[in-house]
C-alpha cells in the first residue's frame, strides 16, 4: 500500500505527515512525500512581452527554479530522514505545475492508496465560514477529484 503526503512546509503538512507516519507503521504502508511548486510563482510569461530581454528572464526563471527545487528537497530530506527514523518507507518527488493537478496527477501515476493532506483554509480568515474556506481550496479540489481515499488533516 502506498500514502501520498503533499508538503508544503506548513506545521498542518507536518501534522499529515505524523498522521501518515502512524497509518504506515500500523498497516506496513509505504509513504510517498509530495512537494509541488506553483507554477504561478514562476509564471513571468505575462510580463515577457513587454521585456527586449526574453532570454535573460528565462535563464532567471530557469535558475529561481533550480533554488526553490534545492530548496524543497532539502526540506523533504529532513522529514524523511525523521520518518525512516521511525522505521516507516518513505520516499519524496518533487513537481511543478498547479498544486491540486500535481496532487492529483502523481497520486494516479503512482498508483497511491490513499492521501493524507493538511489543510490550512488561509482563505476563512475573517470571512464566513464555507466549505472552500473551512477545508482549504487545494484540499477540496484534491478531495473531489482524486480517484482514492482523502483524508483531510486541520
Amino acid at each position: 500500500m502506498k500514502i501520498l503526503v503533499p508538503h508544503d512546509g506548513s506545521a498542518v503538512s507536518d501534522k499529515a505527515l505524523r498522521k501518515a507516519i502512524v497509518f504506515a507503521k500500523k498497516l506496513n504502508c509505504e509513504i510517498i512525500l509530495l512537494h509541488i511548486i506553483d507554477f504561478k510563482l514562476l509564471q513571468s510569461d505575462l510580463i515577457l512581452k513587454y521585456l527586449d530581454e526574453k532570454a535573460a528572464l528565462q535563464k532567471a526563471k530557469t535558475q529561481i527554479l533550480k533554488y526553490l527545487k534545492a530548496g524543497s528537497e532539502s526540506m523533504l530530506k529532513n522529514k524523511i530522514e525523521a520518518a525512516s527514523k521511525e522505521g516507516v518507507n518513505i520516499s519524496f518527488t518533487l513537481g511543478v505545475g498547479s498544486t491540486y493537478e500535481g496532487i492529483v496527477k502523481v497520486a494516479k501515476s503512482e498508483k497511491v492508496d490513499f492521501i493524507i493532506i493538511g489543510s490550512r483554509g488561509l482563505s476563512s480568515e475573517g470571512r464566513e465560514p464555507s466549505k472552500i474556506r473551512i477545508l482549504g481550496s487545494v484540499a477540496r479540489h484534491v478531495s473531489e477529484l482524486a480517484e482514492c481515499p482523502v483524508m483531510i488533516v486541520k
